[in-house]
């Protein structure tokens, strides 16, 4: 095996994962911390499952994501390449195609809108 997954406590009495090369260096973490050992292994089994099939999303300035969110609904989101999120749905959306849709309008009506103050 080339890599081994450690689960550990850290000092603010989190847990968090990370995934070590045998080599030592560590080549992926959680990036946050979790409530209890349970959920960083949870999380451990979630990265094993969904990293065979994951897209690699090669962001040169920005790029749309769309996601299907914990209600079910599906949204959007445009990250900047340096991960920032620049811009969300603020609704979800029933379907997939929804939430594709809205990012075709988005992309089509933004760059030429007019900026302007709403009525009060």
């Amino acid at each position: 095996m080339a890599a081994t997954f450690e689960v550990y406590e850290d000092a603010a009495g989190e847990w968090r994962w990370r995934l070590r090369h045998d080599n030592g260096n560590i080549i992926a973490d959680s990036g946050e911390g979790y409530a209890s050992k349970r959920n960083a292994t949870d999380a451990v089994e979630r990265v094993q499952t969904y990293v065979p099939d994951a897209d690699v999303l090669d962001i040169q300035d920005a790029a749309f994501e769309i996601y299907e969110d914990a209600a079910g609904e599906w949204r959007w989101r445009l990250r900047h390449r340096n991960g920032n999120i620049l811009a969300d749905s603020g609704e979800g959306y029933a379907s997939r195609a929804g939430a594709v849709s809205a990012v075709e309008s988005v992309k089509r009506d933004a760059p030429d809108a007019d900026e302007t103050e709403p009525d009060e």
